[in-house]
């Protein structure tokens, strides 16, 4: 996977301009955005210790040396994370999460409980692991609902935004839904760097989309937490519903959808419900 920390501080040092970090910009500038020894200068290092680290002659550096360059450098919180992840040393590369990709009781029970949102449970990689009926009808309708007890054949969210045109055409502003799933790949990707089947999707889309290759590039990072998404179903027409994501204690991800209560958006979705 593409996290290597010297690469990721060219991109994000290309991008900020000069005059963001209160400095005089006098004459013209071969490089884009701010250059090595102003980074050095604003983050209270030497220029050729951040050369070092530019040019990945140091692999790692100190969690205070890495925050003093996120500050230089204005990362976000989401970006300052993902900055730590992949410019620390990892502790234990090959460990796994204790019940990654299986799912416990209680979450089983769970999922059956929520019928009157979309609700789907998630690993890091975004395969379902399981989908209740109106998350299914919602997203992918055309595919079976059993589809997820394989764990071979298992669809992905990330991977059907990109590839399947059913999903895409479900998104109003596609554009944004493929900016926020390739950040968040970026993001968890600093976390899971010795995930083979992690680097196998990113592969595996960099191959297949041209679109998701050309973000992936960029090196943006950002957490998927909550927020709202706008859909133009072919059953129900708009919908325009809120989402937000929950930790489980099984180690995987309880993503809901739900609109607006007393609003068309929530009776359109509980007409879907009905199948």
């Amino acid at each position: 996977m593409n996290t290597d920390l010297g690469g990721y501080l060219r991109q994000m040092r290309e991008r900020v301009r000069p005059e963001e970090r209160g400095l005089r910009v006098s004459g013209s500038r071969r490089v884009p955005g701010l250059r090595r020894e102003e980074v050095a200068a604003l983050a209270g290092v030497s220029q050729t210790y951040y050369t070092r680290l530019e040019q990945s002659q140091t692999a790692h550096a100190s969690p205070q040396v890495l925050l003093s360059i996120a500050r230089a450098l204005d990362l976000s919180a989401d970006e300052q994370d993902y900055l730590l992840k992949i410019g620390t040393s990892v502790q234990n590369p090959h460990q796994r999460a204790p019940y990654e990709d299986q799912l416990n009781p209680g979450t089983r029970m769970l999922m059956a409980s929520l019928g009157n949102v979309a609700a789907a449970v998630l690993n890091y990689r975004c395969d379902i692991l399981a989908w209740n009926p109106l998350y299914h009808r919602l997203f992918a309708p055309h595919l079976d609902f059993d589809v997820t007890e394989d764990a071979e054949l298992r669809p992905n969210v990330i991977k059907m935004n990109f590839v399947d045109e059913d999903v895409r055409a479900l998104y109003v502003d596609w554009a944004a839904e493929s900016e926020s799933n390739v950040t968040y790949l970026r993001f968890i990707s600093g976390n899971h760097r010795h995930d083979p089947r992690l680097a196998a999707l990113i592969g595996e889309l960099t191959i297949q989309s041209a679109d998701f290759a050309e973000i992936w590039c960029r090196q943006r990072v950002a957490n998927c937490i909550e927020g709202t998404k706008l859909f133009n179903h072919p059953v129900v027409g708009e919908l325009e519903l809120m989402y937000q994501s929950a930790d489980l204690q099984d180690g995987n991800i309880l993503k809901v959808y739900h609109a607006e209560p007393d609003s068309p958006h929530e009776a359109a979705l509980r007409f879907l419900s009905r199948g």
